[in-house]
């Protein structure tokens, strides 16, 4: 027999509450800078993957490390001492049927374009350096995506 637990709330429930306090990441947060370009390094790999097969192949780039860098301030500038690292990691589909997959390309530039875009005082190609990981998929993972189905399974 299952045990059942109730346990009463002894709070005022958050929807009844006056203030609700939030953490907001903003633009220049670590955590916003990865999840940003991560994002932008999926749809990069997918238009790869449509484009040279027809199909989105297997990829899970969700994980990535953004390690300080170290920086000399003064009013108005600064001097970067030591570049930040952007470490991509996590899976992603790096060849098909003997066709490669620029992978790596693909992750460094769009991390570039990225920073360009939304970072006017950091220079991608000064200010960061760059490490790739992304690994090819298990077999088990990567084989949902080679079945003639019309429906793609999960793939985790």
């Amino acid at each position: 027999m299952v045990n059942i637990l109730i346990n009463g709330l002894k709070q005022t429930p958050l929807e009844k509450q006056k203030l609700e306090i939030v953490e907001r990441k903003g633009l220049g947060h670590p955590d916003s800078i990865c999840d940003y370009i991560m994002d932008r390094v999926s749809v990069g790999l997918s238009r790869e993957y449509l484009n040279k097969f027809g199909a989105i192949m297997h990829h899970n780039v969700d994980k990535s490390l953004l390690v300080a860098g170290e920086a000399e301030t003064r009013f108005g500038g600064g001097v970067v001492k030591d570049p930040m690292r952007l470490i991509f990691g996590d899976r992603a589909t790096v060849e098909v049927e003997g066709v490669r997959i620029p992978v790596e390309r693909i992750a460094v530039q769009t991390a570039k374009e990225w920073f360009r875009e939304n970072l006017k005082h950091v220079d991608p190609e000064k200010h960061v350096r760059y490490q790739v990981e992304l690994k090819p998929g298990s077999a088990g993972l990567t084989d949902i995506f080679k079945r003639k189905s019309r429906v793609i399974g999960a793939n985790d």
